[in-house]
């Protein structure tokens, strides 16, 4: 089957669990740059689809989504919406960054049905507007100019609720919906309590953290691979169900 905005099936040579893992790349990646996620998934026994996130132009093409939302989050919400409903499997959402709360609102909008846990790396942010301000730090190295152009416009392309809309979509999930939060002591673009600000005003969520302390913004698994899948590969295991 051709999946649309270039999805992709990866299969496991030794499948060990029923459910797909469904990644959702970071801002500005791509699913070029989860291959190690991707090949580390398969390794455990999971079948793997990734994607790529329509980019910035698609939001100047027509900024509206289908829920009449302005805003590049929730034009990929609709993109995760339509290839979920595409993939007859049980899935565990594993998501990167501030674009996993376009997930989040994917899963709310599908009532979480067939999905089975999700897993979040490194975001997302509860504090919207002061990540984009640590962008702005972040690409000084590539010139004044281009880091107050992509500071400026991301929050404007973004979602005007920025994440405020987070909470009651995260209020429709199930009771004891799992979550893996993984984050890194030392990342400066989204610090660990902007993302422990997202989930822990929620009792219906059964989640908990993979805590790096010498790890960054997304490098966990690159850098720290031997803690990383410590954390992850438990957490997978206990929420798939086993292949027969």
């Amino acid at each position: 089957m051709n999946y649309p905005f270039d999805g992709e099936l990866f299969l496991s040579k030794q499948k060990r669990f029923n459910e797909i893992i469904f990644f959702v790349h970071f801002y500005e990646g791509s699913k070029v740059l989860l291959r190690r996620h991707i090949e580390l998934v398969n390794e455990l026994g999971f079948d793997a689809f990734a994607f790529n996130l329509r980019g910035k132009s698609a939001f100047f093409a027509n900024p509206i989504s289908r829920s009449m939302k302005p805003g590049i989050k929730h034009i990929w919400a609709d993109q995760i919406t339509d290839l979920m409903n595409l993939l007859p499997q049980k899935k565990i959402v594993y998501s990167f960054s501030n674009p996993s709360s376009s997930a989040i609102e994917a899963m709310a909008e599908r009532n979480t049905i067939d999905i089975a846990a999700m897993v979040c790396d490194s975001g997302p942010s509860d504090k919207f507007l002061e990540s984009a301000y640590h962008l702005f730090q972040h690409f000084t190295k590539d010139g004044l100019l281009t880091s107050l152009t992509k500071t400026i416009i991301t929050p404007m392309i973004w979602s005007p609720y920025l994440h405020s809309d987070v909470h009651p979509q995260l209020e429709k999930f199930p009771k004891g919906f799992k979550i893996l939060s993984i984050r890194g002591w030392k990342d400066s673009l989204i610090p660990p309590n902007h993302i422990d600000g997202i989930f822990e005003r929620h009792a219906n969520l059964d989640w908990r953290k993979l805590s790096l302390p010498k790890a960054g913004h997304l490098n966990g698994l690159k850098d720290f691979r031997d803690e990383y899948v410590a954390g992850l590969k438990p957490f997978l295991e206990e929420v798939a169900t086993p292949y027969v």
